[in-house]
């Protein structure tokens, strides 16, 4: 098991264990939940995500109901036997377990949200010497709750700022998800609203998929149409004189295939989402997936293409060539009326120096910093900087 997963859970044991009670059902519960937690550690091997899959497990609300349990009723034992000398469970010894978490968690800043819930909780309890109160007071604001929503919410949230909004068919899912934490209060609400969620999360994101998906086969009949294996190889072929027949041949079966397969493809668009080819070059989404582009930013943030002018390069070759009944020989003796450049993907130097202005650009959102931070082995303490930190 790793070390610091160990470290974690002995935390949690030991919180448990910390816990004095005579109550039979409530020692057999504490065995149970110590074995399940165990078992439940020895299949993790990332300390780093290891905390969420405990939360999404279910093992740390359980823990929660347990030493809640454990709390009120040792609360009342110690209130029946204090003249016997047995200790009377504080609010800071409940809060020792959290602790532990607190102290391995503090240095992730994607867990920032969270980080400040445990923040507010040892403040409470730095307000009392009571449990009852300590624990009435933590109930009012609803803290154990949060502990597992607003850890939830973070983390959704940092992935979120990494990512392209106008994605919408991955971005979707992430978003619904915030808001339905958002919205819960408690465990059952939480596990309600995600139900309720499943089923338009199931629909939703195919369906705004949907024109990606074929809009991206469009740019590949127009690329193969377009490109080296078809009229820019032959145009190669031309202009250095070096023209073997059997490479002729096949480049220009790949022009009249991808033609017939880019006008068909059209067509599904046209019918099934109601897209036009100048709607797509509208759309700035669309337009960036019926190029050949290459993703520089994390998830799919940004993205490069070493020639500027491929829109128009692909726009002249659908509308004038493609869209039309020329013949095979004219379309491949057929110059454009502007100067558009030859077809080529990004070279490795152009997606290195893309990647940096991508990096420059995004430097300050949070999923951002975060994976600066991990690659330099540097976190920010407690602060809380960059990060958006819902007010209680």
């Amino acid at each position: 098991m790793d070390a610091t997963i160990q470290m974690m859970i002995q935390g949690y044991i030991d919180g448990l264990e910390s816990m004095n009670t005579s109550d039979e059902s409530i020692k057999q519960e504490i065995e149970d939940y110590k074995k399940e937690l165990l078992s439940f550690a020895e299949t993790q091997n990332d300390a780093v995500t290891f905390f969420t899959k405990f939360q999404d497990s279910g093992l740390m609300a359980k823990y929660m109901d347990l030493s809640s349990k454990i709390t009120m009723g040792t609360q009342t034992q110690s209130q029946a036997s204090s003249a016997s000398g047995k200790p009377t469970v504080t609010p800071e010894k409940w809060l020792e377990p959290f602790r532990t978490a607190y102290n391995y968690i503090k240095n992730l800043p994607i867990r920032e949200r969270g980080l400040a819930v445990y923040r507010k909780l040892f403040e409470i309890g730095e307000k009392h010497s009571d449990i009852t109160e300590f624990l009435l007071e933590v109930e009012k604001e609803n803290l154990l709750w949060k502990l597992s929503s607003e850890d939830a919410i973070g983390i959704l949230n940092i992935t979120y700022t990494g990512m392209d909004f106008l994605y919408k068919g991955l971005t979707y899912p992430i978003r619904k998800n915030i808001e339905a934490w958002n919205n819960s209060v408690c465990e059952a609400d939480a596990h309600y609203l995600q139900d309720c969620l499943a089923e338009d999360i199931a629909a939703t994101p195919p369906r705004l998929l949907q024109p990606e998906k074929y809009v991206n086969n469009l740019g590949l009949h127009i690329m193969i149409y377009r490109g080296p294996k078809g009229k820019e190889g032959i145009m190669e072929m031309i202009a250095t004189g070096n023209c073997p027949k059997p490479a002729f041949i096949g480049n220009a079966s790949n022009m009249a295939i991808a033609k017939l397969q880019a006008r068909r493809t059209m067509e599904i668009i046209k019918k099934s989402v109601g897209l036009s080819f100048d709607d797509i070059l509208a759309d700035e989404f669309l337009r960036y997936k019926l190029i050949s582009t290459s993703n520089v930013c994390g998830l799919s943030k940004a993205y490069v293409q070493s020639n500027p002018n491929i829109i128009d390069l692909m726009a002249d070759a659908f509308k004038n060539e493609i869209m039309t009944d020329i013949s095979l020989l004219e379309a491949i003796k057929r110059e454009p009326s502007l100067k558009l450049g030859r077809w080529r993907m990004p070279e490795d130097r152009e997606v290195e120096r893309a990647q940096e202005i991508a990096r420059d650009t995004f430097k300050n959102l949070p999923y951002f910093k975060y994976e600066d931070q991990l690659k330099g082995n540097s976190f920010h303490i407690g602060s809380g900087d960059g990060f958006e930190i819902k007010p209680f």
